[in-house]
């Protein structure tokens, strides 16, 4: 006969280091969003419009990912509600759209002067939309991780040619540190499908790196968000 507390082991410590990195991670997400409220307002510069959206769009990608992750790792029996394969439907679409989205924004926030910026909005959440639907149809979920990998090296490639004047000189100093975020995310992304033992130890430098990250570019963005 099964017990019905299963007793205390590596499932629970994952799960539960999962569930204080996401609450870390998408606090400090939301906090960088609150943060750059007034700078915006007052400013109306789109520069910092995206790139507080794109920490928006980050939250609301770990938030899934939490949610995302134990149907991977077959930890719950989701076949009691729905079967397994119209779960991961179900979390895949906004998980790929939230993501693809952030990514998208940071390329927004450094190329904004150069495109007419409803055609840019609209192609870019276009492009969020398709990704996630992309992943469904060919049956593989790493073709979502290729695709966002190869946005986030154009983010890395603009936001590195990209001008630093124009009023956003402290937001452009950050852009190494967003973007950074972005690799953090994707390599998450990479793992989040198994939940091994031996990969544990991995999975957990990763969220440490990730959280110091997003405490730094926290410090930076409240010394000049005021």
């Amino acid at each position: 006969m099964r017990p019905p507390f299963p007793p205390f082991g590596f499932e629970q410590f994952s799960f539960g280091t999962e569930l204080l990195f996401t609450i870390v991670a998408v606090f400090f997400c939301f906090e960088i969003y609150r943060k750059t409220h007034d700078s915006y307002e007052l400013s109306r510069h789109k520069g910092i419009r995206y790139f507080r959206d794109a920490f928006l769009f980050f939250g609301l990608s770990y938030l899934v990912r939490f949610l995302f992750n134990p149907i991977m790792a077959s930890v719950l029996d989701f076949d009691f509600v729905l079967p397994r394969g119209l779960m991961i439907l179900l979390f895949l679409l906004p998980l790929g759209y939230f993501s693809t989205a952030a990514i998208f924004y940071l390329i927004f926030s450094s190329v904004w002067k150069r495109f007419d910026n409803k055609k840019m909005l609209m192609v870019g959440h276009g492009i969020a939309v398709l990704l996630p639907l992309a992943s469904l149809l060919t049956g593989s979920r790493t073709i979502l991780l290729y695709l966002q990998t190869a946005l986030l090296l154009l983010a890395a490639v603009l936001s590195h040619f990209a001008p630093k004047g124009g009023g956003i000189k402290k937001l452009s100093q950050t852009r190494i540190l967003y973007i950074l975020i972005s690799a953090l995310w994707l390599i998450n992304l990479w793992i989040v499908d198994r939940v091994r033992p031996s990969f544990f130890g991995v999975d957990l430098f990763f969220q440490v790196v990730s959280i110091i990250v997003f405490i730094v570019i926290y410090y930076k963005v409240s010394k000049w968000a005021k």
